[in-house]
């Protein structure tokens, strides 16, 4: 192997959702070689909607194979995106022996010399790592790899990829994603209660969130990554590093894959009529994120009360709730909808919304004005343009109420969502600003 033109070349290591998938799609037509290789334990998922390289797959389903992948991707790729907050990895077998801590001189000796090549090997060029690679073998190179790998120094395959000159580029998703726990904690619901102590399922476990793992991750993150998307503000600790962005389109979906003509089949229709206002709520992976039942970060507590007391009052409203359905279908489901309804307490919204605004839905959530005019020092015009309806806890049935009696006001809310979400969101406006993030940082 030896080192190739790694002009307009991008692997997007893992899945976002199916963010990634749809921008790779659209940076091929623009001439990038854009692969996006899931890393998951099967070629499906309900949130996935492609991939062009598995490691469940046959190919890459060995640890000698991924090596060998990885080696080929060193000089093929100039930029590798990850996603996923502890998600920038690459060659994770070998981290499964990283606290052996064998015995023996000949362990010792040879531990130590794996070490000082390690070192040289920082730095030396490309063309220099592929003569030793070809020297050992592959085989004897994994051998090694197994062996010594509590000598090598932390995520040495991606220290690997910067030293070869690849780019890492990487999608934050959420509040565990460069923010300590302790700082999260203090912004509040917008009747004053932490945020963290009434919604979150996790507030209890250490093993996901903490000031110590998030300290950690955030660290190595901010070393690494030479250029980060995030999207909603919140700003605090290493989430305001200068490589933070607010770049709303690296979260982008395809227009005609969510397109309001699109026909529902029939064996998706839900039972109610026009007459009825449907309001769509959906929770993935429910039954891992609620607490007590229904209480969960996405309001839906609130929303069942809120529909309930609507419905005592005479108004003919409907809840539609979906957990846990295929996202390739959830979207005939969702075309029924006349409302999106989301997080009433977090702060902003996530591939809900989204996909709502793409479909031409009015959408609801809560807003919070600091992460809004975090949010505007970077991108304002998305700030303005922004089209989904703030509210909160205390406000939400007055809101409902309005857009209830309001047809007139729905239809106009939704024809400006498909609009922004064309504009912010769409995967070939996404590609046109990632082919210039990408070209720039390979020709920095």
């Amino acid at each position: 192997m030896g080192k190739k033109d790694k002009n307009k070349t991008v692997l997007f290591f893992g899945q976002a959702l199916y963010n990634h998938w749809y921008l790779s799609r659209e940076l091929r037509k623009l001439g990038w070689k854009a692969d996006q290789l899931n890393t998951a334990s099967t070629t499906t998922d309900n949130f996935f909607h492609g991939h062009d390289l598995s490691f469940a797959e046959p190919e890459l389903d060995t640890p000698e194979k991924r090596l060998r992948f990885y080696m080929d991707a060193l000089c093929t790729y100039g930029i590798f995106h990850f996603a996923n907050a502890h998600g920038i990895y690459f060659l994770t077998y070998y981290d499964h022996f990283s606290k052996t801590n064998k015995k023996g001189i000949l362990y010792k000796t040879t531990g130590k010399i794996l070490t000082f090549i390690f070192e040289k090997i920082l730095r030396w060029n490309l063309s220099y790592i592929y003569r030793l690679y070809g020297f050992l073998g592959l085989e004897l190179s994994h051998k090694l790899l197994k062996k010594y790998a509590h000598h090598l120094p932390y995520r040495w395959d991606i220290l690997l990829i910067k030293k070869t000159g690849g780019k890492i580029v990487y999608t934050n998703n959420g509040c565990l994603d460069g923010v300590l726990k302790s700082s999260f904690v203090q912004w509040s619901t917008p009747d004053n209660n932490p945020i963290c102590s009434t919604i979150c399922h996790y507030k209890d476990r250490p093993d996901i969130c903490s000031d110590a793992i998030n300290t950690q991750w955030g660290e190595f993150r901010n070393k690494v990554a030479d250029y980060q998307c995030l999207l909603g503000g919140n700003r605090v600790d290493y989430n305001i590093s200068g490589k933070v962005h607010e770049r709303p389109e690296v979260y982008c979906l395809d227009k005609e894959f969510w397109n309001p003509d699109i026909l529902v089949p029939s064996n998706y229709l839900v039972p109610y009529d026009s007459s009825i206002l449907k309001l769509y709520h959906a929770v993935g992976n429910f039954d891992g994120r609620n607490q007590k039942g229904i209480k969960t970060i996405k309001s839906t507590h609130i929303y069942f009360n809120v529909v309930d007391q609507l419905k005592q009052k005479g108004h003919k409203v409907e809840l539609i709730f979906f957990k846990d359905v295929p996202n390739k279908i959830l979207r005939y489901y969702q075309l029924q909808a006349d409302v999106f309804v989301d997080m009433l307490s977090y702060g902003f919204f996530g591939a809900n919304i989204r996909e709502g605004l793409m479909l031409g839905k009015p959408c609801i959530c809560y807003l919070r004005p600091e992460w809004l005019e975090q949010m505007r020092a970077e991108i304002p015009e998305y700030v303005d343009e922004l089209p989904v309806i703030n509210a909160n806890p205390q406000t939400i049935e007055s809101v409902l109420l309005d857009l209830i009696n309001n047809p007139a006001k729905r239809k106009e809310i939704g024809v400006k969502s498909r609009l922004f979400a064309e504009k912010w969101h769409g995967s070939e406006a996404a590609a046109k600003k990632f082919n210039e993030i990408y070209s720039h940082l390979l020709n920095g």
